[in-house]
């Protein structure tokens, strides 16, 4: 067998040991926490209370939260949009075709406009929700 060969099976292996890793360690975490919940309350004592255990998921359910999550991607992608767009143009009118070739500007633009509107999304959700939350606190 070809030692090159291994290189794609072992990529497999890993690709897939890494999330069901995850998975058995997240479940023996949980079972141990109750557990000792369980022996808490069999000798009488009041555990404290059951917070919600920490999800992998970068989606939650708190507006707060998400609100300032959006405000950070919005911000991020608007001047990270703003600086491949900056860059385009720079390779395009500035740089000489010896650098890079205009193959490459013209995804690069595209790539900047697509970042420069999700950032612009984001912030636009950020502040929107931000005028639904001073409805609702009147």
């Amino acid at each position: 067998m070809d030692g090159a060969l291994f290189i794609p099976v072992i990529a497999i292996i890993g690709a897939f040991s890494v999330p069901i890793t995850a998975i058995v360690m997240d479940y023996l975490r949980r079972k141990l926490q109750f557990e000792e919940r369980r022996a808490m309350i069999e000798k009488g004592m009041q555990p404290p209370p059951l917070e919600e255990l920490p999800r992998m998921s970068r989606f939650h359910r708190d507006p707060a939260v998400r609100r300032e999550r959006s405000l950070f991607a919005g911000v991020s992608m608007l001047f990270l949009g703003i600086g491949l767009g900056v860059g385009a143009w720079l390779l395009q009118n500035i740089v000489s075709e010896s650098f890079m070739p205009r193959e490459v500007v013209g995804p690069m633009t595209v790539g900047s406009a697509v970042m420069l509107f999700i950032g612009l999304g984001n912030l636009v959700y950020f502040a929107v929700t931000a005028k639904r939350a001073g409805e609702r606190a009147q």
